[in-house]
Formats: C-alpha cells, structure tokens, sequence
C-alpha cells in the first residue's frame, strides 16, 4: 500500500513546485481569510509538521496551492493519528533548509535595504528600485501614510512579536529613502528623515525581538544618524534610550547606564517626565544586573517620583509604549527579579510590581503580558512557591499560540532553568519546567 505524503512535505513540495516561497503563500492565506494575521511563520510550522491546519485552513491551503482538498485533509488526519515514521525527520529536514535559504534571502536583502537608506541619510541620493511606485511630487500627505504604516507594524509587534515583520519594516524604511531621494522641497526632506529615524528603530526593535542583535544595532545606528539629520533631537534621545533597554536584555549593564547617561546628555531640555521615569524604570534595572540594591531602590524612587509629574500630555507615537504605568512596574518589577537571583528577599517586590503591570497591561500588549507573567513565574519560583510559579508559567503558555518572538522563546528557556534550580521536588514545578522547555525548543525549532 502506498504511504501518503506527509502534510509538511505536500505543503512544502507544492509551494516550491509554484515558485512561491512562505511569504507570499503567507500572503495568499491573508488574502483569501480576509485576515492579515497569517505570517510565513504559521505556513512554516504546517511545512515543519508543528502544527496540524484546521479544517477552515485546509480550504484556504487548498485554494493557494490549487491541490484537492481531499489530499490535504486526508494527509492532515494521518498527521494528527499517526506515530512518528522515518519519513517525517527527513520531511522535517528539507522543510527546515528551506527555511534557512529563505531566511538568508531575506537577511541579504534587508541589508541592501539598509545600506540604501544609509546612503541617503549620509547625503546620496538613490533612485527607484523596480517595481516601486512612487508618487510624481512627494507631499506630506505621503509622509502621513508612511507614518500611518509604521504605527500600524508598531502596534502589530506589541500584540503578536516582531516574527516575519522585519522584511516589511525594511521595505518601508527603503521606500522612504526613496522617496527622500524623490522629494523637491526641504520641509518634505525633514519630514522624510525624521520617517526613516522611526523606521530604522522600529526595525531594531523586530531585529531585538527575533535575535537579530548585530542587525538591530546597525538599525539603531541608523536611526540615529538620521534623526540628527533631520535635527530631532528628542527622537535621537528616545533611540539611545531604546539602545539602552537592548543592551538590558544582553546583560550589558555597564553599557546601558553609559547610554542613558548620553541620552540625557543629548536630549536633558526636551525629554518628559513619563520619559525621564522610563529612563530611570532601566538605570533600575541595570543595577539590579549589578547585584548594587541601594542604586536599585534609589533609581526606582526616581522613576516613581518622575512619573507623578506626568502631567497627561500625550507622548509622540514612537514612545508612547514605554511611559505608561504598566511599563514602570514591568521594569522595575524585572529587576527585583534579578536581585532576588542572589537574595530571596527580593522576591516580594519583584512579585507586587510585576502583578500591578499584569493588571495594568491589554489584549494590545499580548507580547509584553506575557514576559511579565514569566518574569513573575520566576519570582514566585525563587519565592519557594511553586505551586503558584507554575499556574503562572501556564497562563504564558496560554499566551504564547499568537505570537512569534524569539525573545519569547529564550525567556521561555530561561524561566525554565530557574524552575529546575529552584522548583525542588514538586511535581507541579516540574510538569511546567518541561512544558517551558518544549514551548522554546518549538518556537525555534
């Protein structure tokens, strides 16, 4: 009898059969869903065997792929019934080194977008790639829709991680280096620039949130350079700041406080109050990596006592997400967690702060809540409570199904090494350390 092909390799043999690569079969699904929350990541876990299409979704497959829906439902049942044969590691195997040579053409491909926009910004003009369109005389109204489109992937990355958008963001950025190029007047050429230093740290943002950390830090170079350009200098005070919370996640304390204390430098005249908490909420944190609980505790009064100068002025589009309340109790409940590493005693604040930013946080901010919640699972395991540790590790699972961070999934890895440290012999810790495990070595697999 002959064996059917498994659903990963039919997906993967037809798309390539098309000439399409994930993205563009990603795009299609959108298209026919009427929906634009299916990235290249959801047609590469179907390809991977990581996740069995719905029955809605194998219609919608069926469709982009022109194969008979029977194939796919019935190679979809087997998926879901059967045990591991030989034939699924090597299915998984060229669906894998597919991906690699996709994700290496993208990477090329953003980098040539980068070098564009590095080469306006430095004063050079560049011309039209093909099969752009771009608008006989660039006005404002063109620089409000690029703006429009930046808020909208920045609002994205908030609710689902940077996973697949980093392409799109670079596409954008190159689009207004073109158009930088294109315009006539110099107002316009401002605007255009102080586009392309949001852009660029939008980019090393997703960059940061896939592990793209070298790239990310050329986007933040970038950035820089052409908010100077543009002669804005709140926003290049805003991107040594976001250069400093990259450095956070490093684990480069040293570096981040240099940073914050240039930003300041850079920007003391125009920065807000909800700004200058958001700066301290990190120099917090940043000590806590220290192991210094005194610069920790000053620091956080800091950023408390700045954010009750917040007089309610809204904040511009590209710092709005880091001057809220929930952002200051996110960080500084982050680092009490990092103090509570070496002194349990931490452990209480760590646990207050990181529940009032949970609370504080909205369906919006999905990607956020749910580093939170494993930052207080950790509390809560070092706390000697991990009863509680582990239904909190669970809500984050729950979380985790929308979702495409690569950051997320190292956070993963890590709060389940500090369940195996500090979990002891109950079952209930266990069951979720290895729950963690599979959801980070899923995520990068």
């Amino acid at each position: 009898m002959t064996v059917p092909e498994p659903l990963g390799a039919l997906i993967t043999h037809r798309r390539r059969q098309l000439g399409q690569s994930q993205e563009r079969l990603a795009e299609q699904l959108c298209a026919l869903s009427g929906r634009v929350t299916i990235t290249k990541n959801e047609v590469s876990r179907y390809e991977r065997g990581r996740r069995v299409p719905n029955a809605r979704s194998l219609k919608l497959l069926a469709a982009a792929l022109g194969l008979p829906l029977v194939d796919l439902e019935r190679a979809a049942a087997g998926a879901r019934s059967r045990a591991v044969t030989p034939a699924e590691p090597v299915a998984a195997a060229v669906a894998d080194a597919a991906e690699r040579e996709e994700g290496a053409v993208d990477r090329r491909e953003m980098l040539r977008q980068l070098a564009a926009a590095s080469l306006v910004v430095a004063g050079w003009p560049v011309g039209t790639a093909h099969g752009v369109d771009l608008p006989a005389r660039v006005t404002a109204e063109h620089v409000a829709e690029l703006r429009e489109a930046t808020g909208l992937y920045r609002t994205w990355v908030r609710r689902h991680g940077g996973g697949g958008l980093g392409r799109h963001v670079a596409a954008l950025l190159e689009r207004a280096s073109m158009m930088h190029s294109a315009a006539r007047d110099g107002a316009t050429r401002t605007l255009l620039l102080e586009c392309i230093a949001d852009l660029a740290g939008l980019g090393a943002y997703v960059a940061r949130d896939v592990e793209l950390h070298d790239y990310a830090g050329r986007m933040y170079q970038l950035g820089l350079q052409a908010a100077n350009a543009s002669g804005d200098r709140h926003l290049g005070g805003h991107l040594i700041v976001r250069m400093a919370g990259h450095n956070i996640e490093l684990r480069r304390p040293e570096e981040t406080l240099g940073l914050l204390s240039a930003a300041r430098q850079a920007a003391a005249a125009v920065l807000t109050p909800g700004e200058r908490a958001n700066q301290h909420c990190i120099e917090a944190w940043a000590n806590a990596q220290r192991g210094d609980a005194a610069a920790v505790r000053r620091a956080v009064g800091q950023a408390e006592d700045e954010f009750a100068r917040s007089d309610g002025t809204a904040a511009p589009e590209w710092g709005g997400q880091h001057v809220t309340e929930a952002e200051l109790y996110s960080l500084t409940g982050a680092g009490y967690v990092d103090l509570a590493r070496t002194d349990a005693r931490h452990c209480a604040h760590a646990v207050e702060r990181l529940e009032r930013a949970i609370a504080l946080r909205g369906d919006a901010h999905a990607r956020n809540r749910t580093l939170d919640l494993l930052s207080l699972a950790e509390a809560l395991a070092i706390a000697g409570e991990p009863v509680e540790a582990s239904r909190t590790a669970d809500q984050a699972l729950g979380l985790f199904g929308g979702i495409t961070s690569g950051r997320l999934r190292r956070r993963f890895a890590e709060t389940a090494a500090t369940f195996g440290a500090h979990g002891g012999r109950a079952a209930e810790a266990e069951t979720a350390r290895l729950r963690l495990l599979s959801a980070s070595a899923a995520g990068s697999a």
